[in-house]
């Protein structure tokens, strides 16, 4: 047991002296009745002294009250959260314009902002992946730090011209699959869902990311690809503002044949089947991404207490005001007694 503010209880010091101040009050108010009265009725006597008691009772009630004791730590709420890792493709060809003048790098993020307002609460980690993957910011609850890491990556940055797909696979399962065994955790014989969500125009140079998805589903993480590009429409490369130039602004292979990208849907399909997930495209395909995700079962566990003890004045306070009614019910009593 705790007080917030232990200072108040300092007027606790004044209750002696009224007790000894109510105590020579009565006894004078005897004295002065035994000149009118040869005797004094004791009930007369009586009935101050439960009002004086009762009011004293009252004072050091709401003494404690004001003091704010708390004691009892406070309960642990129970929450849901889902495990997200989210991977961005950042390799050169999502430089590309498909529609509308926009790259597809920059049509990644805008999506993927507007799917983290819908992970709010969740966990949410980021992977950047081209011909190397690695994790820029692992599973957290503040969305605003992943926010910075995403707002950071831009055209200018990007450097890599390969992209492996198996490898993004490979180095996100483990980071999904590692965090099951929560000490929170209220069922822990279930984990919730562990998703991995690929951003990607589906160009791989790597080694299989078939067998990385299947792989990826024996640890419990399930797989959904976003195809960023059209399928229909191949188009150039750009190159970084530090290659380029105005005669060769665009990539070219070693015969010096211009370098067209496409999106390949019949890879990510592959993959998000494989990883027991589902393929969306990014024009339209969001919405229903949301959807699927909403329907996903999160782990449930319990928050840990921040150590704080539960407010106990509300108990003090419901007790002066008992003191006060009895004191006035009382009061009432007597005086019918006293008039009939």
């Amino acid at each position: 047991m705790r007080f917030a503010h232990p200072e108040f209880l300092h007027f606790l010091w004044a209750v002696p002296p009224l007790v000894l101040l109510l105590l020579f009050g009565l006894q004078q108010k005897r004295k002065a009745l035994l000149r009118f009265h040869s005797n004094v009725e004791p009930s007369h006597l009586q009935r101050h002294k439960i009002q004086a008691g009762l009011l004293l009772l009252s004072y050091f009630f709401l003494t404690f009250a004001i003091a704010r004791p708390q004691w009892g730590a406070k309960p642990e709420p129970v929450a849901e959260q889902l495990d997200v890792l989210i991977a961005l493709d950042i390799s050169t060809s999502m430089l590309a314009k498909d529609e509308e003048s926009v790259r597809r790098l920059t049509l990644a993020k805008e999506v993927i902002f507007s799917l983290l307002e819908e992970l709010e609460g969740d966990r949410v980690g980021l992977l950047y992946f081209a011909e190397a993957s690695f994790v820029v910011c692992p599973l957290t609850s503040d969305t605003a730090t992943l926010r910075k890491f995403l707002e950071a990556i831009t055209a200018e940055t990007l450097t890599h011209s390969g992209t492996r797909i198996g490898d993004a696979i490979e180095t996100a399962t483990p980071r999904l699959s590692s965090n099951q065994n929560d000490a929170t955790a209220i069922d822990t014989d279930f984990e919730g869902q562990k998703v991995l969500i690929l951003f990607s125009d589906g160009e791989d140079h790597g080694k299989e990311a078939i067998e990385a998805a299947r792989s990826a589903t024996q640890q419990g993480v399930h797989i959904y690809c976003v195809g960023i590009g059209n399928a229909l429409k191949p188009v150039p490369i750009p190159l970084p503002r530090d290659t380029a130039t105005e005669t060769a602004p665009y990539k070219r292979d070693a015969n010096g044949q211009l370098v067209l990208t496409v999106l390949d849907e019949t890879r990510l399909q592959a993959i998000a089947e494989a990883g027991n997930g589902s393929y969306y495209h990014v024009d339209g395909g969001i919405a229903r991404l949301k959807a699927d995700l909403a329907r996903l079962e999160k782990q449930k566990f319990r928050i840990r207490s921040d150590g704080e003890y539960q407010e106990r004045f509300q108990l003090f306070v419901g007790g002066v005001l008992i003191l006060l009614i009895c004191e006035l019910l009382h009061f009432t009593v007597w005086a019918r007694k006293l008039h009939s």
